[in-house]
């Protein structure tokens, strides 16, 4: 009995062991547990901790680009930038947060600097073409984040070029057409004019990186300005001012031709076979060549008199100023259409839609987001865009995106309502790169189809051109990259047109009051964010 129950109490004993061990093992495993769930909320606790700092220290950076940018605002006055008040290096005051570090450089390049030590620590000036901004911020434990913004910089005329100072860095035609305002040709090669009847140009015309050809009777009622060769031969050509040759020579073989100012080149001036009136001078670098006295006369009928081996002609402003101040205008997907109380309508795709926003009686200005209305045509995404026949009140931009061929459809009649001021239509299709300072197409040409009735301020604003030939009857502003335009009668009167703050005062002359060169209205200022790194 005894042996049984000291077994008894033996096998207890085992029991009691293996169940300290299994409490044990237990506890071990909860104590591995709880170090786990204790170090992932340490973890997490120190991330959240780190990813606020680099928040803070981002934030912080961008504060003190603002800040930079504030300070260059704030030096420029009537007369420009005041050196004397931009702080070139700056920081935040001690002891305060956000906790940031600044430095503004320049550069004159054309072209934007790819890095920033191409940039130089200098005052921005009336050469300055980019301003740089290095920003570094710190936040929680030492954190540090920095923004490189590049801004470009403008130093110029008041005003910027447009419409009858079109830019047309592709071909430009006007076929028996009638073109109200200056017009400027940018594109390298000759520019061939061609007018039946009417007047081609009812202003200056400037032809920045070629020379000037006659394909048809050409008339021009204010002065010629070309850079090379000038040609006329066997058409007719009226000049109402001076017809200039910068750096070529001139041909004038034709047998009607009439310049109401001088007529200057730097090389030889050759008239074989040709005859006129001449009401200034034939001044030349060269010589006459071919000259016969006795068929050029003045107005009233005497001879014109000839000057050889005279000084190259200057004008002014200069062709590269001219050229320079009709650079594109950048606009894209990044452009700041809407401030105040502008309204964004989106999802407005048909002719009625568009009519229906265009027609309101609303006083906020409207934009026209049509990045939702593509549609493949010919396996291309096609926007149309057919705003109808509204009578509108206020002003609207219809913003066409980059991505997408423009099909722009003017068959109805726009005008202003009754009674209403001055609204204005500006219709945009966008440039794909904002930062290279010239149009950028990556869909081919737009398409234009115009009726007979635009009688409200229309702009067309297209990187990519117009690919088909159009009777145009309108008054506004143009603006064509690439393909160009081809006018084929019709009259273009330009206007001035504004978008503030995207588009400033659009002129329609490039010299004296009102002209992009009007000495009394320049401007300085600081462009729209064009490039920002961070790191």
């Amino acid at each position: 009995m005894s042996r049984i129950w000291r077994r008894a109490r033996t096998t207890v004993d085992d029991d009691r062991g293996a169940m300290l061990v299994t409490i044990i093992v237990v506890m071990l495993v909860g104590v591995i547990v709880a170090s786990a769930v204790a170090a992932s909320v340490v973890f997490t606790i120190r991330t959240n901790v780190a990813n606020q700092g680099d928040t803070q220290a981002f934030v912080a950076a961008e504060s003190g680009r603002d800040v930079a940018v504030g300070h260059l605002a704030a030096a420029i006055g009537d007369d420009g930038l005041d050196c004397t008040r931009v702080l070139a290096t700056g920081a935040s005051v001690t002891g305060t947060t956000p906790r940031y570090e600044y430095e503004i450089r320049s550069s004159i390049n054309a072209d934007r600097p790819a890095s920033w030590e191409e940039f130089t620590l200098d005052c921005p000036t009336e050469f300055t073409r980019w301003v740089a901004i290095r920003s570094t911020g710190w936040g929680l434990q030492g954190s540090d984040a920095t923004v490189d913004a590049v801004y470009p910089w403008y130093h110029g005329p008041a005003t910027q070029p447009a419409g009858t100072l079109a830019f047309f860095e592709g071909e430009f035609k006007a076929t028996k057409s009638t073109y109200q305002g200056d017009l400027v040709i940018r594109d390298v090669g000759n520019y061939a004019c061609n007018n039946g009847s009417g007047i081609a140009v009812d202003g200056d015309l400037w032809v920045l990186n070629g020379g000037l050809e006659l394909t048809g009777d050409c008339v021009v009622s204010g002065s010629v300005y070309v850079r090379g060769l000038i040609d006329v031969k066997n058409h007719g050509f009226r000049v109402g001012g001076d017809v200039i040759s910068v750096d070529g020579s001139i041909l004038l073989t034709a047998n009607s031709v009439e310049i109401g100012g001088d007529i200057r080149a730097a090389g030889d001036i050759d008239t074989k076979n040709g005859s006129g009136i001449v009401h200034g001078t034939f001044a030349t670098s060269g010589v006459m060549k071919n000259h016969s006295a006795t068929r050029w006369k003045d107005e009233a009928g005497a001879g014109v008199p000839v000057l050889q081996g005279q000084p190259r002609p200057v004008i002014s402003p200069t062709l590269d100023q001219v050229f320079d101040a009709t650079q594109w205008i950048e606009l894209t997907s990044t452009t700041p259409w809407a401030t105040g109380t502008d309204v964004v309508y989106t999802g407005v795709c048909s002719r009625a839609a568009l009519e229906a926003v265009l027609s309101s009686t609303e006083s906020s200005r409207a934009i026209v987001d049509m990045s939702a209305c593509a549609a493949s045509v010919s396996g291309k995404s096609t926007i149309t865009v057919d705003p109808g026949s509204p009578q509108m009140t206020r002003d609207a931009v219809i913003v066409v995106p980059s991505t997408s061929n423009m099909d722009l459809k003017l068959g109805g009649h726009l005008r202003k309502a009754a009674g209403a001021g001055n609204p204005q239509l500006l219709i945009v299709h966008l440039d794909a790169d904002g930062t290279d300072i010239k149009p950028t197409c990556t869909t081919g040409p737009d398409k234009l189809a115009v009726g007979t009735s635009i009688n409200l301020r229309a702009l067309i604003y297209s990187s990519c051109g117009i690919s088909n030939t159009i009777a145009l009857t309108m008054t506004g502003q143009i603006y064509m990259g690439n393909e160009g335009l081809h006018l084929n009668a019709g009259t273009f009167t330009c206007t001035p047109m504004s978008w503030e703050p995207v588009v400033g005062n659009l002129a329609c002359g490039v010299k004296g009051a009102g002209g992009i060169f009007d000495p009394s209205d320049t401007v300085t200022r600081l462009e729209h964010l064009a490039y920002q790194t961070e790191r």
